[in-house]
């Protein structure tokens, strides 16, 4: 793959209740990604009153790189996870950030059971492709 830092794409994670209706601020938003060097953790955010992170800025592949057939992956796929004091933690994976894009992500929270706190996970489909990302 091309290198990754010479452009970014744009990811706002907005936490709700359950049902989208309610914002939750304090969240801790973490993003980071797995890469042939191994994971990378790219940033550490907190939600604002409004539910929604700052807009955070991440490596992408340059746009030469995201239009090429031949490249095998033309973007890079992102590891959200959200958690939150009395929610289920969540974590949202396979994201993809495609250079000088903004993309919002929304990540309803489930309050915690009785019996602890469990993660829910999600993986994004690959609609384009018709497959599961990696």
């Amino acid at each position: 793959m091309a290198d990754v830092t010479q452009a970014v794409g744009k990811l706002v994670v907005a936490v709700t209740t359950a049902q989208g209706t309610i914002p939750l601020p304090g969240a801790l938003v973490t993003v980071s990604a797995q890469t042939e060097d191994g994971p990378v953790l790219y940033r550490i955010v907190r939600t604002d009153t409004s539910g929604r992170t700052p807009v955070l800025e991440l490596p992408a592949p340059s746009l030469s790189d995201s239009l090429s057939p031949d490249q095998p992956t033309p973007y890079l796929n992102y590891t959200v996870n959200v958690s939150l004091p009395g929610y289920q933690t969540a974590e949202v994976r396979d994201i993809s950030i495609f250079p000088g894009i903004k993309s919002t992500l929304p990540v309803p929270l489930t309050p915690s059971t009785a019996s602890g706190n469990q993660t829910q996970i999600t993986e994004l489909l690959d609609t384009q492709f018709g497959k599961r990302g990696r």
